[in-house]
């Protein structure tokens, strides 16, 4: 017999002394029972916060180390283009009359860089006087420049290849004047070595710091900052300013710790920690802040960004997190004392009542548990992703900046060497390869940020005609037989071109499983009125997709081709979902597979949707 049945079965209603003993010895057990959660609910709560504070800073560290390669990527873009400038100027030398040979070529250049953060691209001669210059400036061109750092390096000092960083300046003239900018150059060179002149980029620094810095954040008042060591200067400061502040005048006096902090990266590795700073919410109080931070290499001059959030904004989402937690212990403290008063009015008649409901709580208490640690790890996991998530598009972006001077560099070399047999083969599988990354930059673009819709009422049958006339040759190659069923009076109101997409990638993969398939090929396409929709089907008698696939076909990244992305069927399914319609598969695994879209055929009812 369970030992407090047992003691319960010994008490009587007619002993009043054993019964006071009984309340007392559940009150005693409550109590004990009251303190130990609370003291174990803080232990938890100090250990939770140490490992999340720990696990955001690596969240920081991760995000700083993406913008910090993206940074030097975008520098290295530089480098490239400069030394495409100087190879234009490489034979002929640096003059006026060569300048105005190359103007279309540099125009071009240049308008393939008004993306980035390019000012102006010039060409110096080797006395420093400016021959070209891109936008044109009549009052640039002409003048000479030659006490310039940059063009004093490049006689100097410079060698083929090498990029010159200048230091932090503010521009003195022309539209920009007043912004931060810094010079990026290049000297021009013969074979021989002799110095013919220079190429220059002017970079505005304020448009760089706001694309590539301050929009890497987590948080409302977290921020990234970006110093210089080789000149103990911060570029970007903690509160998310452009500056050119020197370390010690402007944080030894108030702000020691993060001095000590910025003079430790002098050796160049990446790093966490914590520093005093200026609480953002009100100037006059400080605040502490978890801070990740990576190193910043470009050309021998080092960088560190450092990604930043004040203790008490990670705190407060630990709060959320526990609260959770606490409601939970709180109310098995009400079940305890509740149990208890329960227990003490039924003492003696209660007994095995008393069983079951601790049997109950008990269980109830495991699935709350179970539910705030699935809660917790989805909570982080969400987190992680929204990081990621967060330089999606940008790093995207940042990737058609290298492919489009790969891709100019490629048709250059391959016009200028007049490549023939295996060597224009090579060429063109360079470019292909190049074209393919391409779109793989579209679709995940495509998928990130979905396209406004442009309705208007129109018929489905000219655009499944095009799509069937695009993929004839392969109809033919594969020997596919084709239907199809269209209505030629039903319209209705869509985005043509997205539609377009939709049908295409249907039908793109309808004929790659008819390819891996034996036997008659046969591929439907089926138009019908469905009130108040319009039905499309696309049928095709190939693989099939197995069972276990169906459900997750449209997840994001999930592919079963070697070379697929798996964002195909996910885009085309947001879009069907911004027209307000539906797509479903119905298939068999080695038989047939159908595609149904349904599309309202007066549109979409909400008109917003068109704006997004």
């Amino acid at each position: 017999m369970h030992p407090i049945r047992r003691l319960f079965s010994s008490i009587s209603i007619s002993n009043p002394f054993w019964l006071w003993v009984a309340i007392c010895l559940l009150v005693g057990v409550s109590t004990a029972a009251l303190i130990g959660i609370l003291q174990t609910t803080d232990a938890v709560r100090l250990e939770a916060q140490k490992r999340f504070f720990e696990q955001y800073n690596q969240q920081q560290l991760t995000l700083a180390e993406q913008a910090a390669h993206s940074i030097e990527e975008t520098f290295a873009t530089f480098r490239r283009n400069l030394s495409l400038v100087a190879s234009l100027f490489e034979d002929q030398g640096v003059t006026r009359e060569r300048a105005q040979q190359l103007n279309n070529s540099l125009q071009r250049m240049y308008e393939s860089l008004m993306e980035t953060d390019i000012i102006d691209l010039v060409v110096f001669d080797a006395a420093g006087t400016v021959v070209a210059i891109s936008p044109s400036d009549d009052y640039t061109l002409g003048r000479n420049y030659a006490w310039r750092d940059y063009y004093q390096w490049a006689r100097d000092k410079g060698k083929p290849g090498q990029m010159y960083l200048s230091p932090f300046m503010r521009l003195e003239g022309g539209q920009n004047r007043g912004d931060k900018a810094l010079i990026v150059a290049q000297g021009i060179y013969s074979k021989e070595g002799r110095f013919n002149g220079v190429a220059m980029f002017t970079l505005n620094f304020d448009k760089l710091a706001k694309r590539q810095i301050l929009s890497v954040r987590i948080g409302e008042y977290g921020y990234a900052w970006l110093i210089d060591n080789n000149q103990q200067s911060v570029l970007v400061d903690p509160l998310g300013r452009v500056t050119d502040q020197g370390f010690k005048e402007t944080f030894l006096p108030r702000w020691p710790k993060l001095y000590e902090l910025l003079v430790s990266m002098q050796d160049g590795k990446p790093g966490t920690g914590t520093y005093e700073f200026v609480d953002p919410a009100d100037p006059d109080k400080s605040v502490s802040k978890l801070v990740g931070y990576q190193p910043v290499r470009i050309e021998g001059r080092l960088w560190t960004l450092g990604v930043a959030t004040p203790t008490r904004e990670v705190d407060a989402l630990l709060t959320s997190f526990m609260q959770q937690q606490e409601r939970y212990s709180g109310t098995l403290v009400v079940i305890i004392f509740t149990g208890t008063f329960i227990l003490l009015s039924a003492l003696l008649s209660w007994n095995h009542t008393l069983s079951v409901q601790i049997e109950r709580r008990t269980k109830d208490l495991a699935e709350a548990r179970a539910r705030l640690e699935s809660t917790f790890d989805e909570l982080l996991s969400s987190k992680k992703l929204a990081a990621v998530g967060h330089l999606a598009l940008g790093l995207a972006h940042e990737i058609r900046n290298p492919l489009s001077a790969i891709r100019m560099n490629i048709q250059m070399i391959r016009k200028r060497s007049n490549a023939e047999g295996h060597l224009e083969e090579h060429f063109s599988i360079v470019e292909e390869e190049i074209l393919r990354l391409n779109r793989l930059v579209n679709d995940v673009m495509d998928f990130a940020r979905a396209r406004p819709l442009r309705l208007e009422r129109t018929s489905l049958n000219p655009i499944i005609h095009r799509v069937m006339q695009l993929f004839s040759q392969r109809f033919k190659s594969a020997q596919i037989t084709t239907e199809l069923q269209l209505n030629d009076e039903l319209t209705v109101v869509c985005d043509p071109e997205q539609i377009e997409q939709v049908i295409l990638n249907l039908v793109s993969n309808a004929i790659e499983s008819l390819e891996e398939s034996n036997g008659q090929r046969e591929l439907s396409l089926i138009v019908r009125r469905h009130r108040p929709y319009l039905s499309l089907r696309v049928i095709d008698n190939g693989q099939g997709i197995a069972e276990a696939d169906i459900e997750k076909v449209f997840d994001p990244f999930y592919t079963t081709k070697v070379s697929g992305g798996g964002l195909g069927l996910p885009t085309l399914q947001g879009i069907v979902l911004r027209h307000q319609g539906t797509i479903t598969v119905d298939s068999v695994q080695g038989d047939k597979t159908c595609f149904n879209l349904l599309l309202p055929l007066d549109g979409p009812t909400d008109k917003s949707e068109n704006k997004r």
